[in-house]
Order: structure tokens, then sequence, then C-alpha cells
């Protein structure tokens, strides 16, 4: 792996990679959850959403105005040189919250239905890999680093890797506990509210909560 590939994992991860020495910063937590306007892209939506149908009432008002909101953001990112999978994905996304509640039958919660989806899907991915010891943290971790899979043969860096992984199956696992409630109880402006407090600050919180647990075992490339 070249050093731009890795800083660019680090990146992923909300790391700074600098030279082989990895630890994190401000600027690379913000730059994990997307800077200033992917924080921005992943609240203003559901506000707007939240916020038109109290007001209005329509289901439709509300949902149009979300997307249209989200439309801009993808659109954005596509000018500036997002890569074409991701915006294939959210365009998708954006597709399923405008199509579920606008459907004959749908109702105004159904616009976050796609999100409990997202979730669900990490959530197995993530706990099948420690029930596999094979922690996404691990895995993640090593290729990283160049390690490839040898943190497996070391106790401790194993432990302190299924331990960061279960930060993050914590994470999507409070999030379906807490909004689905909400969901089938039709607390459509709760579940907003929920979505968008469990969002951005809960993500950067767990990013710090991994680095905590995983600094203690970087081995330094020479």
């Amino acid at each position: 792996m070249t050093q731009d590939q890795r800083k660019a994992a680090a990146a992923r991860l909300g790391l700074h990679d600098s030279n082989g020495d990895i630890n994190i910063t401000k600027q690379s937590l913000l730059g994990a959850v997307g800077g200033w306007l992917g924080i921005v892209e992943s609240v203003l939506p559901a506000l707007l959403f939240v916020s038109v149908l109290a007001v209005t009432k329509d289901t439709a008002s509300a949902v149009v105005t979300a997307v249209s909101a989200s439309v801009c953001f993808l659109l954005l990112q596509i000018m500036r040189k997002k890569p074409l999978t991701q915006a294939i994905a959210g365009a998708v996304g954006i597709a399923i919250s405008a199509f579920l509640p606008l459907r004959e039958g749908g109702q105004p919660e159904d616009y976050f239905v796609q999100g409990f989806i997202t979730n669900s899907v990490y959530l197995s991915v993530l706990l099948i890999s420690v029930l596999l010891r094979w922690p996404i943290i691990g895995v993640l971790m090593g290729f990283l680093l160049g390690e490839g899979s040898s943190w497996r043969s070391d106790k401790v860096k194993s432990r302190r890797f299924q331990a960061a992984t279960l930060v993050w199956i914590g994470l999507f696992s409070a999030r379906l506990l807490v909004q689905l409630p909400l969901y089938f109880a039709h607390a459509t402006e709760a579940l907003g509210i929920a979505r968008i407090a469990m969002g951005v600050p809960l993500y950067a919180l767990c990013i710090w909560f991994t680095w905590l647990l995983v600094r203690g075992v970087l081995t330094p490339r020479g």
C-alpha cells in the first residue's frame, strides 16, 4: 500500500497518518464525518422534513423539501469529484426516502426507513465479524498499518480490536433500539429529532472511543 493510500484509509477512520505516526486530530475527526458540509448534509434534510411536517402537516411538502436539499448536496458532492459509487448509493438512498412515504399507504415516518436498513446492515456485518473473531476494526487497522492479519496472533491487540468493534455495534444497536419504537408509535417528529441527535455526534464519539482503545497497541511502521 502506498503512503497516499494509507493516508486515505486513515482519513476514513478519522485518523491522521503522518509518515507512519498514526494519531487523531480535530481535523481528521472532522474529515471522517465529511467536514462541515458533511455535517450539514446529514442534519439539514431530516431537520427540514420534521420542521415542514410540523408546520404544514403535509407529508408530500415535507418529503419534497427534504429530498430537494438532499439532491442539492448530492450534486454538490458530484461537482467536488465524489466517487461514482458513493454518488449512486446516495441517489438510491434519496429515492427510497422519497418513495416510501409517498407511495400508496405510506406514512410520514417511512421517510426514515432507509436509515433503519443502513443501520441494520452495518450492525449485522460488525456482529458477524466479532462472532467470527475477525473484528472489522482489526481488519481495517491491519490493512492501514500494513500488518495484514498478524494482529490475530496478538491477544492484546485482538481484544482491543474486538472491543473497538463492539463500540460500533453499540452505536448501531442504540439507534435501532431508540428509533424503531418511535417509528412504530408514529412519533415522526420525535423520530426525526432522535435521528439527528444520534447521527454525527454519536458517530464522532465512537471514532474517539475507538482511538482510545486502539492507540496503545498500534505498532509504528519503520
